[in-house]
């Protein structure tokens, strides 16, 4: 290819399948073919929820036939209070290493907001904060992020509190910590104080003992009344029903094998779900490289806080089974906050940024993220943050 190729942005189709294929080999997929691409491409079209039958918006910038630039979607469905309304999640924003600090991250996230009347992005890097903000899109702030210890001991040997967002720590403190850590004092105090924490937790579930807890995956039909009773509460929310909980984090899903479904039952009638994600060997870099298991999303009815509980104690003994040493969580609305406090939850400074554009005028959007049901797993970004 001649370096004065001309550079575009496009939508991409099916005639760019060898293009897209070569892209994916180089940047995440060392196996893409045509023939997979292509197949990918039909997949996704037939289970598109906001416009079934219809390819994913993808945008590519190309210089000649080589794609150099790529920002893809993932279909969605929103509730207003109201109303569940067609979006997407802007997804897979990549640029090759060449490429980068210049104008092609640019033109590929231009060429696909082109595309999408309504549209959501989870991010956190600065340089994508600025771009997605001058396409128009508002940014409704941070979403907190929570840690619960489960193996404290370990925590407090591995952990940075500066860089965990606990504040600029006075000098003498910092001191202690490296002093405690050197006597072993802190791995010990932090067991004690774990012992102390998991005991006030339990006590806060008593309640919520009359809701039997299973590892299961419940059926569509439940799912879908689930939510519909759920949503009554909420003023903002991705739609949790049947077809995105199954196809998320269901077992038939591509990385379904990670996941694992929590219910909340009383006298048989499906009140909570919450899904866990199985502990990663690399994290949240302020976590210090330790094994965590992610909250990746958890579905009540805003008055039902004891079923939700219920779910949340069981997810720490999942957690605990699968040898992590903390459980994360992703969330900013005032009433999941409150129960992941009474669970032990520490609070950590929000890096994860949430953008919302819709130009239809249609939906009828809260300004603020406390009033959206937000979760780690929304957009796929607890596989990446």
């Amino acid at each position: 290819m001649s370096a004065g190729a001309r550079i575009v942005a496009s939508l991409a189709s099916e005639e760019h399948a060898e293009s897209v294929a070569a892209f994916y080999r180089e940047v995440w997929d060392p196996s893409a073919t045509t023939e997979t691409v292509i197949a990918s491409m039909r997949a996704s079209a037939a289970a598109n929820v906001a416009a079934p039958g219809e390819p994913l918006p993808t945008a590519l910038v190309l210089q000649g036939s080589r794609v150099i630039g790529y920002c893809s979607s993932i279909a969605q469905r929103l509730w207003d209070g109201k109303t569940e309304r067609p979006a997407y999640w802007v997804k897979g924003l990549m640029v090759l290493p060449e490429f980068r600090n210049g104008p092609i991250g640019f033109l590929a996230v231009k060429e696909l907001t082109r595309h999408l009347p309504c549209a959501t992005i989870l991010t956190v890097a600065p340089g994508a904060k600025r771009l997605f903000g001058a396409l128009g899109y508002t940014d409704l702030g941070a979403i907190t992020n929570w840690v619960k210890p489960l193996r404290p001991g370990v925590m407090a040997n591995r952990l940075d509190l500066n860089a965990l967002g606990l504040g600029n720590l006075p000098n003498w403190v910092g001191s202690g910590v490296r002093i405690a850590r050197k006597t072993g004092i802190a791995s010990v105090g932090a067991s004690v104080a774990g012992v102390v924490m998991d005991a006030a937790a339990a006590a806060t579930r008593m309640r919520s003992r009359r809701f039997a807890t299973a590892l299961e995956t419940p059926d569509q039909r439940e799912l879908d009344a689930l939510w519909a009773s759920a949503r009554t509460g909420i003023e903002a929310s991705p739609v949790r029903d049947a077809t995105y909980l199954i196809n998320r984090f269901g077992a038939s899903a591509p990385e379904g094998e990670f996941y694992t479904f929590v219910t909340a039952r009383q006298r048989g009638r499906l009140a909570a779900i919450a899904v866990v994600r199985k502990p990663k060997e690399t994290s949240d870099p302020r976590l210090g490289g330790i094994r965590v298991a992610t909250v990746s999303d958890a579905l009540f009815h805003p008055t039902e806080t004891n079923a939700g509980l219920a779910t949340l104690g069981a997810i720490a003994r999942i957690a605990r089974a699968e040898k992590a040493d903390a459980l994360v969580c992703m969330s900013s609305h005032p009433l999941l906050t409150g129960l992941l406090r009474r669970q032990g939850y520490l609070r950590l400074r929000g890096n994860v940024h949430f953008f919302l554009r819709d130009v239809t005028g249609a939906g009828a959007w809260p300004p603020d993220r406390a009033s959206w049901w937000l979760g780690r797993g929304d957009g796929e970004s607890d596989a990446t943050f």
